[in-house]
């Protein structure tokens, strides 16, 4: 496989722990009791992530390696967060401030220390664009995390949540939590459909090899939300939350086997999206015969993802899913990789 098939590659802990940070008082952020980095840039990767995996709908994720977005920034004495360029993007990410992730996050992130600087920062984009792996997410914590660690707090990644919850409504119109909250926090993270500042990380015993391609087909967020079904059998409800119990259950015991038989059995939101993308069946075929414990759409796709038992036969997954995507006419991207434990974190 040629670099131009693949992704281009690329911590802290989960943050649950209590209490503020010495340089924030009640009043706000204090100067004289932190370090701020004013004739300094800092970069911070914020990596992508898979959500949904099969009968999880906007309840599950999980933070994956390798792929992501990068940030450089540096405080302001001007007042506001401006972002200088946007590299990787074909023009399709919007620089301005009050409509880019980062920096609506980045400024979430002032507000709340009450800082008198501004911030200025370059965006890197390397996750495609509408790719369903988070890539809004991707941005909206690397922003967050660097406004954090610019003022030599660096905040609890539990303070960071609501900043980053508004920096993801910016790009999909709701505070949706199953990317940008395993882009933070790394792992595996649930989180409630309903109220996302409810979630809980489960970290993964072993590493987890995946397989991750996004094919070049355009699907609409709000597009692929709007053919969902308003109602569905009770049976199917019933299964879909007995298999969600089992996949949860399984990553938590490193069962990667049954992780991969679950994820390929959601009954209500993938069959309905697999319609979008036209090598769905081909690709997913192409995976299991190549090895894969079990393939799915990530998010409202285009991208798949596999589980693989090795990164060996991760790597073998990818190259058959790339195949089987361009036998159908459809150029695509991937990589082998694994789920990435560590989040947002400086690089």
């Amino acid at each position: 496989m040629s670099m131009s098939d693949r992704f281009v590659p690329d911590g802290s802990k989960n943050g649950h722990s209590a209490g503020r940070h010495p340089a924030i008082s009640s009043h706000g952020y204090d100067v004289e009791q932190a370090t701020p980095l004013t004739d300094h840039w800092i970069r911070v990767f914020g990596p992508s992530s898979l959500s949904n995996l099969g009968p999880g709908y906007d309840t599950i994720g999980l933070c994956i390696g390798g792929i992501g977005d990068y940030i450089e920034a540096r405080l302001d004495e001007k007042p506001g967060v401006r972002i200088e360029y946007i590299e990787g993007d074909h023009g399709l990410i919007p620089n301005d401030p009050e409509r880019n992730t980062a920096s609506v996050a980045a400024r979430n992130v002032l507000e709340q220390l009450q800082s008198p600087y501004g911030m200025v920062m370059r965006i890197k984009k390397h996750v495609p664009f509408g790719s369903g792996i988070g890539g809004s997410a991707a941005s909206a914590v690397a922003g967050a995390w660097a406004a954090s660690l610019l003022h030599g707090v660096a905040l609890h990644k539990h303070e960071l949540v609501d900043a980053v919850l508004t920096g993801e409504q910016v790009a999909s119109g709701g505070r949706h939590g199953d990317n940008v909250l395993p882009a933070l926090f790394g792992g595996l993270v649930l989180v409630s459909a309903t109220d996302p500042t409810r979630y809980r990380r489960i970290p993964l015993v072993k590493e987890l090899p995946l397989a991750v391609i996004t094919p070049q087909v355009q699907i609409l967020t709000k597009q692929a939300r709007e053919m969902l079904p308003r109602e569905v059998r009770l049976r199917d409800a019933v299964q879909n939350a007995s298999d969600l119990a089992f996949l949860v259950d399984a990553f938590r015991c490193g069962d990667w086997e049954t992780v991969g038989r679950c994820i390929m059995t959601d009954r209500l939101v993938e069959p309905v999206r697999a319609t979008l993308v036209p090598c769905y069946e081909a690709v997913r075929q192409a995976a299991m015969e190549a090895g894969a414990l079990g393939c799915a759409l990530t998010g409202s796709g285009p991208s798949m993802f596999a589980v693989a038992a090795t990164p060996a036969i991760a790597e073998r997954v990818t190259e058959a899913m790339l195949d089987a995507s361009r036998s159908m006419g459809i150029p695509a991207i991937g990589c082998a990789t694994e789920a990435n434990p560590d989040g947002v974190t400086s690089c």
